[in-house]
């Protein structure tokens, strides 16, 4: 087995396998991690078999001695196929992999394996090989999902919510209104979290551009004035809410619950998951109480996002 660093060359090769893998996520296609090319030095891997065929792909970056699956994305992993994988294969790829990146004095491989509901097929291989490398759990984040074919039963809190939002006239549309949603985007993190958004305006307008059909805004309105909206991240079989806000005013109208209940009904039946994303607290890990019994009233439930540490 061959395993080699990706190239700009591999663009076209990366994509279609990306495509065509188990892996159903746009987020692997090279347009969307290379937008930040500047902030992470790519050290991507493609394993190869002994007919030279690609058989895996790892998206990550170096920094030092540490190897990491890209940290400009939410998950990574190996991107494997849908086909003439196993798990003898996939603890091969971990073999040829670690030894290569010890012989370009790489000490560390920090790894986050593809949650589940972003499997187009069954593809855990990988979690079985980290337990036979001694890979240590540095990280997880509980994400809030619900599943679309049969939603959990939303809370009378809830449900009182959604009445409340109607009755104070809140509309919900599609919107492509990305440079007003971030403002208040900025605003509300400042305020609330003390943070500020992983993408900029232009970054995340550029990133709509390349990908039209997985990337949507939906707005909350009151009195034609912009109170809340949602980023969704579309995928094959996910929806995932990327970004979310509310300002003060959307907060008392509970303009979120009508939002993100708009799109429960909107997408029921086309995707399995609505994923509403984590409910950590950003600088310590600990869980926000208030925002996961939010996601909880929807009918969301826990997956978890973990992250692994192997020494090499």
């Amino acid at each position: 087995m061959v395993i080699r660093r990706y190239t700009p060359d591999d663009k076209e090769l990366w994509d279609d396998f990306a495509e065509r893998s188990r892996c159903g996520t746009f987020l692997f296609k090279r347009d969307y991690m290379d937008y930040h090319a500047d902030r992470f030095e790519d050290c991507s891997l493609m394993a190869f078999n002994r007919r030279g065929k690609l058989i895996a792909m790892l998206p990550a970056e170096i920094s030092g001695h540490t190897v990491s699956s890209h940290r400009g994305l939410t998950y990574g992993g190996w991107i494997t196929p849908v086909r003439h994988f196993d798990g003898t294969t996939m603890s091969e790829v971990f073999a040829a992999s670690t030894s290569a990146l010890r012989e370009i004095g790489v000490k560390e491989l920090i790894y986050k394996p593809l949650p589940h509901i972003y499997q187009t097929t069954p593809a855990e291989e990988d979690l079985f090989c980290l337990f036979r490398l001694g890979a240590v759990q540095t990280d997880c984040v509980l994400s809030s999902v619900i599943e679309l074919q049969n939603p959990a039963p939303m809370n009378e809190s809830t449900r009182q919510s959604i009445r409340l939002a109607t009755k104070a006239g809140v509309i919900i549309n599609e919107s492509e209104d990305f440079s007003g949603f971030w403002v208040m985007l900025r605003e509300q993190l400042r305020l609330r979290h003390d943070a500020t958004p992983v993408h900029s305006i232009q970054e995340i307008t550029c990133l709509k551009k390349s990908f039209p059909e997985n990337i949507k805004l939906f707005t909350a309105s009151q009195d034609d004035k912009l109170i809340a909206g949602a980023v969704l991240y579309i995928c094959k079989n996910v929806v995932r809410v990327q970004y979310m806000a509310s300002d003060e005013t959307g907060r008392k109208v509970k303009a979120m619950t009508a939002l993100v209940s708009h799109l429960v009904q909107k997408y029921s039946g086309k995707y399995t998951w609505l994923d509403m994303g984590g409910s950590n607290e950003p600088a310590s890990g600990e869980l926000n109480s208030g925002l996961l019994l939010f996601k909880s009233g929807l009918g969301g439930r826990g997956i978890a996002f973990s992250t692994y540490s192997i020494n090499l």
